[in-house]
């Protein structure tokens, strides 16, 4: 049989991204081998291996920057007849989100969670000192698996990771398409699928990338606890680790912000954290983190309790890899908008995390005798408090993670546990507990000094924060008269944790010489204020309409040009407009001036974003505000492929055969006569005209014309409009039977939306807060980097 000549297809980047894959491989599997070899001989005078491992090491990581190179070049050169970019992009979608697409599937990000991984790695190359050795073999190991996620082999019916570089035609489902047997069949090929419409918003430029930043340095710790016990010195990576943590830390939190901020803005959650169990998969790996860097300051401080410390850092990365088994096996399809299916990943990811559980466990059992038990801490000592601050983290962290992954319990043990109806609800009730306690203990431990400490001087500097933020409660619950008591207690113990972080900065930072600790502390006692005033204080301003109807419920039903009243507004629809793929909506909002005249004050323009092929997506506006947005989308809208200007609708489509009378509308209408012209022997170019008859408001007969026309290959449908019926009529089609045309009936509606609207009062407070914590973060980072560095020199 004769191989097909393909025309047009443009195979260079893809023979270059396999080729470098392999590479990859094999430098990787050389790396490990010089570093193993190196970290086994244990002597620092052997650089020979240890050299040869970095030139491998960066051999490898360089071929991972390639291979993205290539898939990369793909994408922005609208190469359709290579799956991924077919997938994924479309010519149409603005540059952005052409850089979007590189991470929109499962072979991009993981190449992307790899390429950082690399990029950082040489970082941690350059700065692991001795022990550089078992840190790189982590770093190798986790690279070597993350590019066999992108390997595409198949031995004995098991894959081995999916191909970036697939083309269109070796698609299994595609391989027996008669339309891939024309050589010239990217002729036919104009655009590509495009993104998932929830995935076109700014944030998610910068979100993803930011999130797998996190993701990358996450493993750092880990490789680093790991060397040091295969080194068998437990105190000397402390020093070089706390910036990777802290880096870690800041990278991943700035990851899920970002994406509150794109869910805030794309998504109908009504706000900016829905406990959606992606975000749920990708906050856990974050606490877990955050739990490790107290040990691990607690550890640094006071030469004691290693157990804990290894095992909180060594369970960050590891929930860094289930987090990322959750969102890539499809488990959570059913359960997340954003999800990735299942892709036969699965098994690869359950091994990582596996080889990634019994790695530090073998490690952890062979030191046993090295890592000495420590009793437990004082009651009235900042170890004590700072031990069970993160226990109690820990614990907050399992009970998110238990709950997300109840599919998996399902499919592990053949259960059907079903998630929580109300998640919000049940994830802010559970989480509440956990966060009064964490802000008590946070609040107390700044004022306590690791070992024993007075307790007069303990009260006596306590007693002012304590009693202004009991009057601050107080007044806070008597002013807000829905405050709930267990609401109450937690706005105390938040003003609690901001005053005494605030009195711990001014009064003892520059004396300890942590401000970077006590800036975090007041950011984060700041974002958890505006998290309890906004979210307990949500309003829902669109409430009317009766049960049952489209504006029923927490809706509200906006015909064109009728004002409602809305609070101190009145709002009123003004039309809409088409842009590309999007219709947005105007949304006026006026107020009443001191002589009773209406002036607009704002206007939003909430949207929705067509997708045949996805599904449409409704895109809110928010109104940002000192006192709290306005929050608005749209629950319902007439498609507009349904609409005409002027008002009408469509409302559905009839064959209508010759001689027969239509009863649609006010007005009799009958197909009296077809008339066919232009008719090229291919069909590439007819005319056809269906002449129909209707009478008149004085009774008289009236003839209307009504077309179709084929221009090569291209259909174009004309309309007519029937006086009086309220009925315009389109030439949708030729039906099958004989001297039958199908036509699309439109009729003349009243133009209409059916909004959501919500008030968050003061939600500025929470991204104050947000900023504020992770400019403590940054801080920390530089001021660890350069005490390990002056360490080290």
């Amino acid at each position: 049989m004769n191989e097909i000549a393909y025309i047009g297809e443009h195979l260079a980047p893809a023979i270059t991204g396999r080729a470098l894959i392999y590479l990859s491989l094999i430098a990787g599997i050389f790396s490990l081998f010089f570093y193993f070899r190196a970290l086994k001989s244990g002597s620092l005078a052997d650089l020979k291996q240890r050299n040869s491992g970095r030139l491998f090491y960066l051999i490898q990581t360089f071929s991972i920057v390639g291979v993205s190179a290539a898939l990369f070049y793909i994408i922005v050169n609208h190469y359709y007849e290579y799956a991924y970019a077919f997938k994924h992009s479309s010519s149409l979608m603005p540059g952005k989100y052409i850089i979007s697409s590189f991470w929109a599937g499962q072979e991009g990000s993981f190449l992307l969670w790899a390429l950082f991984i690399g990029l950082f790695g040489i970082g941690a190359m350059l700065t692991a000192r001795k022990l550089e050795s078992g840190v790189m073999s982590i770093v190798v190991i986790a690279q070597l698996i993350l590019v066999t996620m992108v390997l595409g082999l198949n031995f004995f019916g098991i894959s081995i990771g999916s191909d970036p570089f697939l083309l269109l035609r070796e698609v299994p489902e595609n391989m027996g398409n008669d339309f891939f047997k024309n050589p010239n069949y990217l002729s036919f090929i104009r655009d590509g699928n495009g993104l998932n419409p929830l995935l076109e918003n700014p944030w998610m430029v910068i979100h993803p990338p930011l999130l797998f930043m996190g993701y990358a340095t996450a493993i750092f710790p880990y490789a680093f606890a790991f060397a040091s016990l295969v080194q068998g010195d437990k105190r000397y990576w402390l020093k070089p680790v706390l910036p990777w943590m802290l880096l870690a830390i800041g990278l991943l939190g700035t990851g899920l912000l970002l994406g509150g901020a794109w869910a805030y803005q794309s998504l109908t959650f009504g706000g900016f954290w829905a406990w959606d169990p992606v975000e749920n998969a990708s906050l856990v790996p974050w606490m877990v983190l955050v739990a490790a860097l107290h040990y691990m300051l607690l550890s640094y401080k006071r030469d004691k309790y290693y157990y804990g410390t290894y095992i909180f850092t060594f369970l960050g990365f590891i929930m860094v890899i289930y987090a990322s088994y959750l969102t890539r096996s499809g488990v959570l399809g059913e359960t997340s908008v954003h999800a990735f299916g299942d892709d036969g990943r699965s098994f690869q990811l359950i091994l990582f995390t596996v080889i990634f559980i019994l790695l530090p466990v073998w490690q952890l059992i062979k030191n046993r005798k090295n890592i000495r038990a420590n009793d437990l801490p004082e009651l009235f000592t900042r170890e004590f408090l700072m031990m069970y601050g993160a226990i109690v983290m820990l614990l907050a962290a399992f009970q998110v993670i238990s709950t997300t992954s109840v599919p998996v319990i399902n499919k592990v043990f053949g259960t059907s546990m079903a998630p929580p109806s109300d998640v919000v609800n049940f994830y802010n009730t559970w989480q509440l507990p956990f966060a009064i306690m964490m802000t008590l203990l946070l609040s107390i431990g700044q004022y306590l000094s690791y070992g024993k400490n007075d307790i007069k001087s303990f009260l006596h500097n306590i007693i002012y924060p304590f009693v202004l933020a009991l009057i601050v409660a107080i007044w806070g619950f008597i002013a807000d008269n829905d405050m709930s008591v267990v609401h109450g207690v937690f706005l105390f113990c938040i003003v609690f944790t901001i005053l005494t972080s605030v009195a711990y900065l001014f009064r003892f930072a520059s004396v300890r010489g942590n401000s970077a600790a006590g800036i975090t502390h007041v950011g984060f006692g700041i974002f958890l204020l505006g998290v309890l005033i906004t979210f307990s204080n949500t309003e829902t301003l669109s409430k009317g309409g009766a049960p049952g109807m489209p504006g029923g419920g927490d809706n509200l039903m906006l015909f064109k040009g009728m004002m409602k009243p809305l609070g101190k507004y009145k709002i009123n629809y003004s039309g809409s407009k088409d842009v590309r793929d999007e219709t947005f909506h105007q949304i006026d909002f006026l107020e009443e001036d001191k002589d009773g005249e209406l002036h607009l004050s704002f206007s939003l323009y909430p949207s929705v974003k067509y997708n045949s092929m996805m599904g449409n997506v409704h895109n809110p506006d928010t109104r940002n505000m000192l006192s709290g947005d306005i929050y608005m989308y749209i629950t319902f809208a007439e498609d507009r492929a349904k609409r005409m200007p002027d008002g009408y609708v469509y409302s559905g489509s009839v064959d209508f055969t010759l001689g027969d009378t239509l009863e649609a509308g006010k007005v009799p209408v009958i197909f009296d006569s077809l008339y066919i012209s232009n008719m090229s022997a291919d069909a590439e170019q007819i005319s056809i005209m269906a002449m129909l008859k209707a009478k008149d408001s004085l009774g008289m007969e009236q003839t209307y014309p009504l077309t179709y026309t084929v221009n090569g290959g291209m259909a174009e449908s004309g309309v007519a409009e029937i006086p009086g019926s309220g009925l315009r009529l389109r030439f949708d089609k030729v039906s099958e039977m004989a001297r039958t045309i199908n036509v699309g009936i439109f009729e003349k509606k009243p133009e209409f939306v059916v909004v959501k609207i919500l008030h968050f009062p003061w939600i500025f407070i929470l991204w104050a807060g947000a900023v504020i914590m992770f400019t403590g973060i940054t801080v920390g980072i530089w001021k660890r980097a350069v005490k390990a560095r002056n360490a080290a020199e």
